[in-house]
């Protein structure tokens, strides 16, 4: 076939693919209603819904969908996952489809427009347009107009999309709301926005720009201060790097300092200072280094001074102090393994000495088990995609994080 031709073999079987797709999305859910799950439902029930009634159909059915296709049960394999192991009956290609759903975009979404039994529709969230068919008929999406906002979910299907679960329409006066929390969810939710291959090629870039910032304020990528002066050093940080990117903004060739270009590339607008929260671990803390590494992003490390002590003097490692901080930087699930890592490449030799006390394994080096012992308490960390450390928001979704002005009896 040329290029830009529809095969129509391949678009038969997609449209039969289709067809089936409902009974075994159905097959599917009862499948995860089983008894072989029924603790793991129950426990995922309670969870959602705590005593009470789910409050509505569409919360109900979206549980389900999350259930059924993200939920991971005590094997660590998804429920769909067990469906398509127990079913060899099933063709590849029914396989395949279903395997592609734990890929799971839930998001809110505008109508742009229909494309035969498709509608094409942006995901407020990560900005990219997706053509969403639906195996409940094409009456489903013909109801949606244009401009029509929607919370949904929707799973790969051929070139396209599929919706899964309920999709939950605003109506047109709860439309900005809808709007708002699509940014919302995109300023908080980094995983989300990444999705997108030219938001994370941006992000990097603005991280990498942080990051020198960062340097240039610090003096290096990481600075030790007192728990009490976290906070000012973090706020003075912030007005640092916002000073640098209005000063880059007004030397930009052929723009006055005073204009902002509402089209203008998001990583040129003046970024506000964020409020600094401290948590009171932090702020009682005698010592907290603040760690911008070029891949993991900013982090405030607790007691990093003594970290610091010991791994340059391992004999310290009998004192109890130092031995619970190594102990705990090596347990906790919120501290990444760089902050360990970094004081192991220092002296690789000394650190091996330090984890020989600490595990009471006289013969442990780090070069031989260094990485071993990461991968045992850190796994989580090693094994998700970095990502950059700051999110780029587009300027209409800035527009709807600021708060609204409404000036009554304005005329």
């Amino acid at each position: 076939m040329h290029q830009g031709i529809p095969d129509p073999s391949a678009t038969a079987a997609e449209d039969e693919l289709l067809q089936r797709s409902g009974p075994l999305k159905a097959a599917l859910v009862a499948f995860g209603k089983s008894p072989r799950f029924a603790s793991e439902f129950r426990s995922a029930f309670a969870d959602r819904f705590g005593t009470a009634e789910p409050g509505n159909q569409v919360d109900y059915i979206n549980f389900l969908d999350r259930f059924v296709l993200e939920h991971r049960t005590r094997d660590g394999r998804t429920v769909v996952e067990q469906f398509v192991a127990s079913r060899p009956d099933l063709p590849e290609a029914e396989r395949a489809m279903l395997r592609c759903w734990e890929t799971v975009v839930e998001g809110i979404f505008e109508v742009e427009r229909h494309d035969g039994d498709a509608a094409v529709m942006v995901n407020l969230v990560d900005e990219l347009t997706y053509r969403v068919r639906s195996n409940a008929g094409p009456q489903l999406l013909e109801r949606l107009v244009p401009e029509a906002v929607l919370w949904a979910r929707v799973v790969p299907f051929g070139d396209g999309w599929l919706l899964s679960g309920a999709l939950n329409a605003a109506p047109f006066e709860a439309r900005r709301e809808m709007c708002r929390a699509a940014a919302e969810m995109a300023n908080t939710c980094a995983a989300a926005v990444f999705r997108n291959p030219d938001k994370i090629a941006l992000g990097w870039e603005l991280h990498h720009r942080l990051r020198g910032h960062f340097i240039e304020f610090f003096g290096a990528d990481l600075a030790i201060v007192t728990g009490h002066e976290l906070a000012d050093s973090m706020a003075g940080f912030w007005n640092h790097h916002a000073t640098r990117i209005s000063a880059a903004r007004s030397q930009a060739p052929g723009k006055a300092a005073s204009s902002v270009d509402p089209d203008a590339p998001d990583e040129e607008q003046p970024p506000p200072v964020p409020p600094m929260s401290i948590s009171p671990d932090l702020e009682q803390a005698e010592t907290v280094g603040i760690m911008f590494d070029e891949v993991e992003g900013l982090w405030f490390l607790p007691e990093y001074q003594l970290m610091q002590e010991v791994f340059a003097d391992p004999a310290r490692i009998t004192v109890r102090r130092y031995r619970e901080a190594v102990s705990g930087y090596l347990r906790s699930q919120s501290l990444p393994p760089i902050a360990l890592r970094r004081l192991a490449e220092q002296d690789p030799d000394r650190a091996g000495r330090v984890f020989a006390r600490l595990l009471g394994k006289p013969r442990f080096t780090w070069q031989r088990d260094g990485e071993a012992l990461l991968r045992r308490y850190k796994s989580d960390f090693l094994d998700r995609t970095p990502l950059p450390g700051v999110t780029p928001l587009s300027n209409r979704q800035r527009a709807f994080l600021r708060p609204r002005r409404d000036v009554e009896g304005s005329g």
